[in-house]
Formats: C-alpha cells, sequence, structure tokens
C-alpha cells in the first residue's frame, strides 16, 4: 500500500476524522486530505509525529508491512481534551453573561445588561461550536465589541489618525491617542489571524473558491459604498445623528465591515500562497 493509504487506513482505525488529525499535527485538514490522496507528502517532521501518533514504526508507515512497535490507545485523547476543554470553558462564560445580566438588571439596567452580557454569551457559542482556534474567534469577539463600544460612547475609530498632521490641543489629543490604540489592536488582531491561518492553502483552480473570493471583495465593496451613502443621509438629520440607537446601529455596521474585511484578507493571503506553491512545484 502506498503512504496516503495507510494514513488513511490507520486514522479510521483509531476512529479519527481528518480535523482530529489535523489538529494533532498542527497542520491544516487539506493538508491530511493531500496526504491521503498522495497529492502531497508530509515533511520527515510530520512523518515522525504520525509514527508516534499511530504507534507505528516509519517503516510501517510508509510500507504498510507489520511492525513489532506496540499501538497506544490514547492516540486520539488530545482532541477529546481539547473539546472538553472548549465545553467547560463555554459553561463558565454562560454562568458570566447570566451573572452580569442578573447583576445589571437588578441595578435597573436591562439594556445595559443585555449589551455587556453579549461578549461572554458569543465567546460561549464559539467556545461550543469551534474545536480549533475557539481562542482566536473569543478574541475577535471580545475586540470587536470593544471597538462597538467605544464608537458608540465617544465615536472614535482608528480613522481619526489619518487626521493627525491636522490635529490641535482644541480637538482633544486624548481622543487622538485613543485612536492610535485602536489602530495597532485592530493590526495585532489581523497580524494573529494572517499567522494562525499560515499553513492553510486556498486552491483556486477550484472555480467554487475563486467564485468566492472575487464574489467576497465585491460584495464587500458594495456594502461599503451603501454604507457610506446611507450615512451621509442619516447625518444630516439632526435627530437621527444624536440618537443612542442610531448610532448604535451604525457602529454595529462598522464593525461587521472590519470583520468582513479581515475573513477577505485572510482568505486572499491563503490563495495567494496556494499560488506561491504551485509555482515553485
Amino acid at each position: 500500500m502506498d503512504l496516503g493509504t495507510n494514513i488513511s487506513r490507520l486514522r479510521a482505525e483509531r476512529n479519527m476524522s481528518q480535523g482530529d488529525l489535523a489538529e494533532a499535527l498542527d497542520v491544516s485538514r487539506q493538508s491530511i486530505s493531500k496526504w491521503e490522496t498522495n497529492a502531497s507528502v508530509p515533511e520527515l517532521e510530520k512523518l515522525m509525529k504520525l509514527s508516534r501518533l499511530f504507534g507505528v514504526s516509519l517503516d510501517e508507515l510508509v510500507t504498510g508491512e507489520a511492525s513489532p512497535v506496540p499501538e497506544p490507545e490514547a492516540a486520539a485523547a488530545p482532541p477529546a481534551r481539547n473539546a472538553s476543554g472548549h465545553k467547560t470553558a463555554g459553561v463558565i462564560l454562560l454562568c458570566m453573561a447570566f451573572l452580569v445580566w442578573l447583576l445589571l438588571t437588578a441595578l435597573g439596567g436591562l439594556l445595559e445588561g443585555l449589551i455587556l452580557a453579549a461578549p461572554f454569551l458569543m465567546c460561549a457559542a464559539v467556545c461550543f461550536a469551534c474545536r480549533r482556534r475557539a481562542g482566536l474567534w473569543c478574541a475577535w469577539v471580545v475586540y470587536l465589541f470593544v471597538e462597538l463600544y467605544i464608537r458608540w460612547a465617544t465615536g472614535i475609530t482608528w480613522q481619526l489618525v489619518l487626521a493627525t498632521p491636522y490635529f490641535t490641543p482644541s480637538m482633544n489629543y486624548i481622543r487622538l491617542a485613543i485612536a492610535y490604540v485602536q489602530l495597532l489592536v485592530m493590526l495585532l488582531m489581523f497580524f494573529l489571524t494572517i499567522r494562525s491561518f499560515r499553513q492553510v492553502r486556498v486552491d483556486l483552480k477550484k472555480r467554487k473558491n475563486t467564485l468566492l473570493l472575487a464574489g467576497g471583495w465585491v460584495f464587500f465593496f458594495l456594502l461599503r459604498f451603501l454604507k457610506n451613502k446611507s450615512y451621509s443621509q442619516i447625518y444630516q438629520v439632526p435627530a437621527l445623528n444624536t440618537s443612542l440607537g442610531v448610532r448604535l446601529l451604525l457602529g454595529a455596521g462598522d464593525v461587521l465591515l472590519l470583520a468582513a474585511f479581515a475573513a477577505l484578507l485572510v482568505f486572499s493571503i491563503c490563495a495567494l500562497r496556494g499560488l506561491k506553491e504551485r509555482e515553485v512545484r
């Protein structure tokens, strides 16, 4: 048997999905799929990890011949522990959300309780739904909510840094400092996300991926154009311009567009990496 068939067989014998094996080896699920279909070959380091994980020798892994190396029964334990840890974190976050909501509601702020409990609820949902990168997605949830709160309460956004050359003391330098912090945190989130997906590749030979990427960018710029158009109309109405509810909706639109831009940026970088690897081959 070939190497890909052996990997698929050994994985199935241990009741591991491609996602479980990818998580145990710290690679993408697409890499596992390519190995099993012989579209690519694992590096030596990954072969050694596979050998230890499956409890077989390198010879048996590559050729499929019997090996005296004993097979560990706890090979699939790491994914199970991770899943259990995510569920525990999710339960804790749900309890924290309930306590925040209960405390602020008792103090007479039902709306404030719901708004401040929302990040805990969203992070709990992430912990229950995501087996990989749950910490990254929770960080994004917290970041976007904090960004929303700042925009809603103060109207400050990172775009304010563009006005640095024209800033004067009367415009309040604290506002400018907050804008710089927002910009730095946003760039940090982009960096961490791109780094987390450094091993993921998107194959643009597949028509579906190409259409998703192109359509995503077109849809993003269309929404951005419509947002700017509608914002200019709203700002001309004083009653709407000062409404806290309208400002909250406008801020929510901004942070959702920011999240969409981050997703498209990561998707595009993964696609470019896939094209670069194909050119090298």
